[in-house]
């Protein structure tokens, strides 16, 4: 049982051996271990042991019908894993991996049903971070949606993880920051047809041109909202955004501004919490924002007006912040 997390720090880009070790040794005696990858930090579980994958539903709060991706970092893991790797999976992966794309294979029947979540198939991903590939080359595949409460943000740094899971894991290697705080690009390969049942880091587009066919997308609509104590409000328009301003002003609400470009600066100048999404990566994530913003108490926060073209430019982002906003 465990009684106190161990958070062990690490370097993310030269990952100590002693401190891989430490966790690995963790995971092979059926405990959970927090993990940075480069899209958000993983709860990672050893993914043939069913006890232990067992336990990450349990912290987590997560339907067990809902599947776990399996982390690999070499191809003879995807082999453990699945019967054979079809053409377009061997093409997806030498042209995206490792980084965040997800893919579903039909899985071999080792591979234990609650990791599959009562389907045939398997998602498997190579993440692209160092302390990632390090710990998975040491314990093998590795069960491991993300580590946070199920329906909470994604965690992008240990502190998160401590949020909301300290006490209940046996350790947290501390590498940082993940910095995309977003999660991979899901590609369902079971079928005739590719689907994509999660936007993610690889936009949709970049895999359309690289297989050169279209992809279904679905499963957006559907999402639910996060569960925070913040109320996220989307102005469609300037006026819009201008009035909800005034009122929280008037109202003395305690609520921040996030900015997606510079067009309103002259109006928050003077704002006390001013957050900024910048859509060619800079600034804060927006996980990180909405985490921040429940620690500093804020009510409310106001998106400024996001023009169709950013919208477009950037889905995964988008259907992130309507997430938020539901």
């Amino acid at each position: 049982m465990i009684t106190a997390t161990r958070y062990i720090r690490v370097d993310a880009r030269l990952p100590e051996a002693e401190s891989i070790k430490a966790a690995a040794e963790l995971i092979k005696a059926g405990e959970l271990v927090a993990f940075p990858t480069e899209t958000v930090y993983g709860l990672g579980a050893a993914a043939f042991q069913t006890d232990a994958v067992e336990k990450i539903f349990r912290v987590k709060g997560r339907p067990p019908e809902n599947a776990l991706l399996v982390h690999v970092s070499n191809l003879e893991q995807v082999e453990s894993l699945v019967p054979e790797i079809p053409a377009m999976a061997r093409e997806l992966i030498d042209r995206f991996w490792p980084g965040p794309l997800s893919i579903i294979l039909p899985a071999r029947s080792s591979v234990p049903e609650i990791v599959r979540g009562g389907s045939t198939g398997v998602g498997i991903r190579m993440p692209s971070h160092s302390v990632a590939l390090a710990l998975i080359e040491m314990t093998g595949p590795l069960a491991a949606p993300s580590a946070n409460l199920y329906g909470r943000p994604s965690p992008t740094n240990a502190s998160h993880v401590q949020q909301d899971l300290d006490g209940k894991i046996a350790a947290v290697l501390d590498g940082g920051e993940t910095g995309a705080g977003l999660e991979s690009t899901l590609l369902d390969l079971t079928g005739e047809l590719p689907r994509i049942l999660r936007r993610g880091g690889i936009k949709a587009e970049t895999i359309e041109e690289f297989l050169g066919l279209k992809i279904a997308i679905e499963g957006t609509d559907s999402m639910s909202g996060f569960q925070t104590r913040v109320k996220v409000i989307l102005s469609s328009n300037k006026t819009e955004f201008e009035a909800r301003l005034d009122d929280f002003i008037s109202q003395r609400v305690i609520f921040g501004v996030v900015c997606i470009n510079d067009a309103f600066l002259h109006k928050i100048e003077d704002i006390k919490y001013i957050y900024n999404i910048n859509l060619s990566g800079t600034g804060m994530n927006l996980y990180s924002i909405l985490r921040d913003a429940e620690k500093n108490n804020i009510a409310a926060l106001l998106f400024t007006p996001i023009e169709p073209e950013q919208a477009e430019a950037e889905p995964a982002l988008m259907d992130r912040i309507r997430r938020a906003s539901h």
